[in-house]
């Protein structure tokens, strides 16, 4: 009898030490609440220029316009946005100008800014050899990029390659040319 209340006694604990080493697993649920943010905006980050000498004929030279979209609304449905462009006729302050119609958006990049994982615009404005409107004013702004709904979030880099022709009878002077660049909600 001893002999079997040692190997009860024995085979006991090996069950209650087999428990207690037994993995237990446990399950944990995790609410997220995601908050659409209010920013919808546009800056240039660069300054754009161009050099040209004069030949004789007229000419045609381009710079990159950059800019940054930033769209942290976060919106799936009612989102999208569109981006205009303006600009003052280039002069060089002592009355001499290019033509009104010198500018031409000839193409059009976007690419995620560093830092942001990005979903890019899916565009449907045709923004090869769009003209830039130039006056003194400036004149009403053209839509050069959109994003449709649920495209376009995040932070976005985007590069306008402008176009501008230059007459040959352009007189040689420093000029320059003011670009209004605003972002509106809405494809």
């Amino acid at each position: 009898m001893r002999k079997s209340l040692l190997i009860a006694l024995l085979a006991g604990t090996a069950a209650l030490a087999a428990t207690l080493t037994a993995a237990r697993a446990a399950t944990v649920t995790v609410n997220a609440t995601v908050a659409a943010g209010s920013t919808l905006s546009v800056a240039g980050t660069g300054s754009p220029a161009f050099n040209l000498t004069l030949t004789g004929d007229d000419q045609t030279t381009s710079y990159v316009m950059p800019v940054q979209i930033v769209d942290a609304r976060g919106l799936a449905t009612g989102g999208g946005w569109n981006v205009t462009v303006t600009s003052t006729q280039f002069g060089d302050g002592a009355g001499h100008t290019f033509p009104a119609t010198a500018s031409t958006i000839t193409n059009v990049t976007t690419g995620c800014a560093a830092g942001s994982t990005c979903t890019l615009p899916s565009n449907s404005v045709a923004n090869t050899n769009l003209a830039v409107p130039a006056g003194a004013g400036p004149p009403a702004a053209v839509k050069f990029l959109n994003a449709a709904t649920g495209t376009g979030l995040g932070r976005i880099d985007v590069n306008a390659t402008v176009s501008v022709a230059v007459p040959a009878n352009t007189i040689a002077a420093t000029y320059t040319s003011t670009i209004t660049v605003a972002i509106v909600a809405g494809p």
